[in-house]
């Protein structure tokens, strides 16, 4: 009888009550799993395991993979727990579930014997008795999530730092023995639970809130008995933190691959002002990934030799080991209040190894990255690679995913530059990964078909503004262009807008429409007109003339003439600029061909030459073929 009533006590050291008034016992908070208990219960900060169904439910809302974890053993032989818990995660948030409970049993009922002196009673067992026993459990049912995957909820500020989560748990209890009549020991209680985590904007830390037992006596917060006895689970306010000091990521510091966390935390019962606040201060160290050693101070408040209520500190130490998703954990915890009583705590996690990061989640088949098309629309195919991607969108638009992964889907395009952002989601809404595919779409005219020789150049310098079509809407690539029109050209590539008149020329007068462009090719030098001092702005120009106009204008140096062509001779005029423009590329389109110096120019072969041009390559890589700007 005595021992039976020394594991009450104890109970109720664990529970951190010492009330008058007639208070439940929650076996949740007792017997979470070994690494809570290794940490001294600093956890409402750090939660982030099975744990957190016993601690702050919010700390589930992070879960990748589903855990499984379960702790059980004896307390001063006659008392026996057990826990376990686990979540699974989903596109709706994660759910999880407990079981919490203890059994005490095994203690006969005493009699004083007849006759013994009252002073000094003899106490006997009394056979006749039920034996003597003490049930208590609790189911927990959990959900969690991220404000940011809810609607309207992530209009909220800081939706994207702030996690919840929310616990019901349903009691039973039961104790017999000791002439409780039948029945009449048999209790049900319900509770609520509710939890939060907030990750400010430093990255190595972070807070935690919850409150256990929130519901009062007159909501449904209690206890109640068969016989009418009703008992209140007390609320009691949890705040947290946890400050990563090493680690590889989102840590103050690296040092050597260590990982050290520091959690401080305290707890207060806001409805009961007798009860003291009490703190709990824990640290984990990981020097490799498999093994983490831990220790803390975990206070706890009960009654002491003088009646009053104390503040007790013991000291906790435990170890983790991480076997590929099978956690084992120990604790080793004191009670301070209880002298002499030590326990050892065992329990088992598992849950799916978390998968090897791959560099490429979503592999996309067609079409390639940096396509140059014409086309107003694009197939897109593409296959998911990393397991957990569920879902994908492009540009934000969900596409439907076949059981292998494959996706596919035709995607329209606007004039210009595109970019395709394919992103994979896992169950829970969780981005895992992008790929990205630009396109360029070129702009089209009426007489130019796409698969027109020069079709691309022409587009890329149209949309660059290089060139303009006709008035109609037309390009005429197989025109003739005059001399005028070549220096309009040119010049306006550079940005030289044609304002004012002036004349350099006799044969162009101030009031011809190109003489600013003429005049400032003139002053370049890249134009020199002929012998007798005229332009002839009229004159279609000539393959040699405009070749000269646009080496001059690339800066192309003139060289010795090495017979590139068999119908120019070494004395031609032009003969240098031909060769120095032959070894630069300008002329790709002509070999093995005769140059033919004295034939027209052509609208598109103006257009090959000035596309190969050092000006234009640099400027169209600013701009369209600037890949990294889309």
């Amino acid at each position: 009888m005595k021992r039976f009533i020394y594991l009450l006590l104890v109970l109720f050291l664990f529970s951190s009550i010492a009330s008058a008034q007639f208070v439940a016992i929650d076996p949740t908070r007792n017997i979470p799993n070994a690494r809570v208990l290794g940490l001294g219960k600093a956890y409402i900060g750090l939660a982030n395991d099975a744990g957190s169904i016993f601690t702050n439910p919010a700390g589930l809302a992070e879960a990748e993979n589903w855990q499984l974890t379960s702790m059980s053993g004896n307390f001063l032989e006659e008392y026996t727990y057990l826990s376990f818990s686990g979540f699974y995660p989903t596109q709706y948030g994660v759910f999880g579930v407990g079981y919490a409970g203890y059994f005490i049993g095994g203690a006969y009922a005493t009699t004083i014997e007849a006759g013994s002196d009252p002073a000094d009673p003899i106490y006997t067992f009394d056979f006749s008795q039920p034996v003597m026993e003490n049930r208590n459990t609790a189911v927990v049912l959990s959900y969690a999530n991220e404000l940011k995957k809810i609607n309207y909820l992530n209009q909220l500020p800081w939706a994207d730092r702030i996690s919840f989560g929310t616990n019901v748990k349903l009691f039973n209890a039961s104790l017999t023995g000791d002439g409780i009549q039948s029945g009449a020991g048999i209790a049900s209680g319900t509770e609520l639970d509710i939890g939060m985590k907030l990750q400010p904007p430093q990255p190595w830390l972070k807070f935690g809130a919850a409150v256990q037992n929130i519901l009062p006596m007159s909501l449904g917060g209690k206890l109640s008995y068969a016989s009418g006895h009703e008992e209140s689970y007390p609320a009691v306010l949890e705040v947290g933190s946890v400050i990563q000091l090493f680690g590889e990521e989102d840590a103050i510091r690296q040092f050597r691959g260590q990982d050290v966390k520091v959690m401080i935390d305290f707890d207060m019962h806001p409805t009961m002002s007798d009860q003291p606040l009490v703190w709990h201060i824990g640290t984990e160290w990981k020097p490799i990934p498999l093994l983490a050693l831990r220790a803390a101070i975990d206070q706890d408040a009960g009654g002491s030799d003088s009646g009053e209520i104390a503040v007790y500190s013991d000291t906790c130490f435990g170890v983790g080991l991480n076997l590929g998703g099978l956690n084992f954990d120990y604790a080793y915890h004191t009670f301070v209040g209880a002298p002499n009583v030590d326990n050892h705590y065992f329990s088992l996690s598992y849950s799916l190894p978390k998968p090897k990061a791959i560099d490429v989640p979503i592999k996309i088949l067609e079409p390639a990255d940096k396509l140059i098309t014409f086309e107003s629309k694009v197939k897109l195919v593409g296959e998911v690679l990393h397991p957990d991607i569920k879902t994908v969108r492009i540009n934000d638009i969900p596409i439907k995913v076949g059981l292998r992964g494959e996706f596919s889907t035709f995607v329209a395009l606007k004039e210009g530059k595109n970019k395709l952002v394919i992103k994979g989601y896992s169950g829970n809404k969780k981005e895992i990964g992008d790929v990205s595919v630009r396109i360029l779409r070129l702009i089209t005219f009426p007489d130019v078909t796409t698969d027109y020789w020069v079709a691309v150049p022409i587009s890329l310098l149209a949309m660059d503004k290089v060139i303009t079509g006709y008035p109609d809407g037309t390009f005429k690539p197989e025109g003739n262009i005059t001399r005028a029109e070549m220096c309009t050209l040119i010049m306006k590539s550079q940005g030289v807008t044609g304002a004012g008149r002036m004349t350099v020329f006799p044969d162009v007068q101030e009031r011809h429409w190109a003489s600013a462009y003429i005049a400032e090719a003139s002053k370049q030098e890249i134009v020199l007109g002929y012998p007798d001092g005229t332009f002839k702005p009229k004159d279609n120009i000539t393959r040699a003339e405009g070749l000269a106009m646009i080496a001059r204008f690339d800066h192309v140096s003139q060289e010795a003439y090495a017979n590139q062509f068999s119908d120019v001779k070494s004395n031609y005029w032009a003969a240098p600029i031909i060769a120095g423009a032959y070894r630069v590329g300008l002329l790709e389109y002509l070999k093995d061909r005769p140059f033919q110096p004295k034939r027209k120019l052509t609208r598109s072969e103006t257009v090959e030459m000035l596309y190969r041009t050092r000006f234009v390559t640099a400027r169209l890589a600013e701009d369209l073929l600037n890949w990294d700007s889309y």
